[in-house]
């Protein structure tokens, strides 16, 4: 009996363990450049934004490659311009890209519940950030989409019981909806 307690012990433990260094794992480039960016401009010192800007240039490109194609030249231009008004657009659409990364990762992983469960946690944390600057219908039908991504995730239970099968069709049905308004920020 012991040995059976104690396998199962170590099984839990090992699956929490793998999940919780997935989680964990490295820094949030666009958060940082964000936070160091809007420091700078608040301190009218934009060539410091552009240092920021040129330090976190792989990740803006990144995702300029991925998921909005105006990013990258948005942003360097805004900065360039001294552009508080379009440095802020530009870094909220890099937050929105982050959110469409998430899902999209999300996604890609459904059959694996633990890290689609993270992807959807990160884009459930870039999503808080970015709601406070969205209207109110866009942040309401922004946290419906996603709070419907993670539902259709599914659940594999505790050693099968009350799981719930992933349900692709669904995830993809408000993935699309959340990326329909992320674009149209």
């Amino acid at each position: 009996m012991r040995f059976i307690l104690l396998f199962i012990v170590t099984i839990i433990t090992s699956i929490n363990l793998c999940a919780y260094s997935y989680a964990s794992a490295g820094k949030e480039p666009t958060l940082d450049a964000k936070e160091a960016i809007f420091k700078a401009i608040n301190s009218d010192d934009f060539n410091s934004a552009k240092t920021i800007f040129l330090k976190y240039e792989k990740n803006y490109q990144y995702l300029n490659d991925e998921f909005n194609s105006s990013l990258f030249e948005g942003l360097k231009i805004a900065i360039e311009k001294k552009d508080k008004t379009n440095i802020s657009k530009w870094l909220d659409i890099s937050i929105a890209s982050e959110i469409q990364r998430r899902l999209d990762g999300g996604l890609k992983n459904i059959k694996q519940f633990n890290i689609s469960k993270v992807m959807l946690a990160k884009a459930n944390k870039f999503y808080k950030i970015l709601s406070s600057r969205l209207d109110e219908i866009t942040n309401k039908n922004l946290n419906q989409a996603i709070k419907k991504c993670v539902k259709s995730i599914g659940n594999p239970g505790l050693f099968g019981v009350g799981a719930k099968p992933a349900n692709i069709e669904e995830y993809k049905k408000n993935q699309e909806i959340a990326i329909k308004i992320l674009k149209s920020l």
